[in-house]
């Protein structure tokens, strides 16, 4: 199986078509040891909308592919005329802004259809979006995770809230914690959490290699995720510790009749389990631990597989 990821470069989209492609890759390695099996990123970004609807990879020099996966809205164009002239399937992980019947298979995370929406059959619903993340029980849990991110159009940053809830969940750990950033995080959050939580291990993005939460996830016996970060939130999930969502407050109140994308997402993973926000927390200090794993990437590529037999020689 010849795989190609269509990228637009940004690390939240990449996670996603990464974590399915070797998913993918990992089945066909074991179904069909004795063929070459890859994935490769083309990378579209800063090419012009006329060049991205009738791209055909004439300066690829690479196997041809049997699918082509893509994320993020500036990619759509690109992947669907490279699969048109290549002759491939192509899908896309994402809920697309085109059309979904041009793509083969719309592998969409639940919280971004309506509550009555019926999906067709070209979409596969997931539970949150694919990532890389996966348990890893033989490794020791060693310490509590913090994953920060930041202002964005549905919260504000207020620097002292957050901060008077870390406050609280050091001073209720018995165990080490370590805080990572993101982007979006204010320069000077890390240095009014060094005043106010001297007990907390600040590794700030900045500092970070690409596979550090990846890394750090896997030694994390809980995990805290402020509530911006949808993303991350799944990520923590899939690592199969207990998720805490650090609050933030909103810039407009939640609409009770039409919840938004994110607040679907949250009250589903508080729902199911194994996830909390910081005021149900502070009744008990007690995370729920998860019943369930979640392997997005592993149940999408078995769905594929059912469904596109054909990606596999027999």
């Amino acid at each position: 199986m010849v795989i190609y990821i269509i990228s637009d470069g940004r690390p939240d989209h990449l996670a996603q078509t990464r974590g399915l492609a070797e998913a993918l890759l990992e089945r066909a390695r074991t179904a069909c040891p004795d063929m070459q099996h890859s994935s490769h990123e083309v990378l579209v970004a800063g090419m012009s909308l006329f060049s991205k609807l009738f791209y055909k990879g004439k300066e690829l020099d690479l196997p041809r592919p049997n699918l082509i996966l893509c994320a993020g809205h500036g990619t759509h164009l690109a992947a669907l005329s490279l699969s048109r002239h290549l002759r491939c399937l192509c899908m896309v992980c994402m809920r697309p802004s085109l059309p979904m019947r041009l793509f083969d298979l719309c592998i969409t995370p639940r919280h971004d259809l309506p509550d009555n929406a019926v999906p067709g059959s070209n979409v596969f619903l997931t539970y949150g979006s694919i990532n890389c993340i996966k348990p890893q029980p033989q490794i020791e849990k060693k310490y509590t995770l913090v994953l920060i991110g930041g202002p964005n159009k549905d919260f504000k940053w207020e620097a002292e809230h957050v901060i008077t809830q870390l406050q609280t969940i050091a001073a209720k750990s018995s165990r080490p914690i370590i805080l990572t950033t993101s982007r979006r995080t204010p320069e000077d959050f890390v240095a009014d959490l060094a005043a106010a939580c001297p007990n907390i291990r600040v590794e700030p993005f900045g500092q970070t290699g690409a596979t550090w939460i990846a890394d750090h996830l896997a030694s994390a016996a809980e995990v805290w995720v402020t509530q911006d970060s949808v993303s991350m939130v799944y990520e923590a999930r899939s690592s199969g510790a207990p998720v805490g969502i650090i609050e933030m407050p909103r810039k407009r109140a939640p609409r009770k009749d039409k919840p938004s994308r994110l607040d679907r997402s949250i009250s589903m993973l508080i729902a199911d389990g194994g996830t909390n926000s910081f005021t149900e927390w502070a009744k008990t200090n007690t995370l729920p631990h998860p019943d369930t794993v979640i392997d997005e990437a592993g149940r999408t590529a078995d769905y594929i597989l059912s469904k596109f037999p054909k990606l596999l020689p027999h």
